[in-house]
């Protein structure tokens, strides 16, 4: 079924642009957020990104090309980005700091990263709209359960009741889900540990 979005995605049917959109947006925003830190310029980014992939899906040979390329394109342009809005006092402009110019190792981490966060976020889908909300904040915008509750107007307690239980039931979850899923929920829990929850 795969073979046959990718067929059609080649051909030119708008929809399956919807799909790969769709499939991928969230772990590439995560990506490039990790890079510039601002979320209206991340998801710019990966707008572009995909802007570009239907421009050349001629080139593309494979999914898994088509995944590759989102990223790639995501980080040049996190990159350009970083590049053309440092201000020059703290790095030069034809310099970068290190970490953004090392190897694809690197990449693959980030991305690995972000694939992960992804699973997370499908099985975050499914818990209360509170949970949500909460796990939201905690983890994509790294409020603490203080910011949490002034901003839902919940007490402490109750952000940290609904945080446990939705944490509870994602390592449930996680029993029977991908190794990468585990991993992500072994960083979570590292971070709330680290901010002590």
């Amino acid at each position: 079924m795969e073979a046959r979005y990718f067929q059609k995605f080649q051909e030119g049917n708008s929809r399956m642009l919807t799909y790969y959109f769709d499939k991928h947006v969230r772990a590439l925003l995560v990506f490039a957020y990790h890079i510039v830190y601002d979320h209206d310029v991340a998801e710019e980014i990966v707008q572009d990104a995909f802007t570009k992939l239907w421009f050349s899906k001629a080139n593309i040979s494979t999914e898994g090309h088509l995944k590759s390329f989102l990223y790639k394109v995501t980080r040049h342009r996190a990159i350009d980005y970083l590049r053309s809005h440092t201000p020059i006092t703290s790095i030069p402009t034809t310099e970068l700091p290190d970490d953004l110019l090392e190897a694809d190792t690197n990449l693959l981490a980030q991305i690995i990263h972000a694939e992960t966060l992804q699973l997370v976020y499908e099985e975050v889908k499914k818990l209360s709209p509170v949970q949500q909300r909460v796990f939201d904040l905690t983890f994509l915008e790294g409020l603490s359960a203080e910011e949490i509750s002034a901003r839902l107007d919940m007490t402490p307690n109750a952000v940290y009741i609904a945080r446990s239980k939705a944490l509870a039931l994602l390592r449930k979850v996680c029993q029977d889900k991908d190794i990468l899923l585990l991993i992500g929920m072994i960083e979570i829990i590292e971070y709330c540990r680290s901010k002590g929850f």
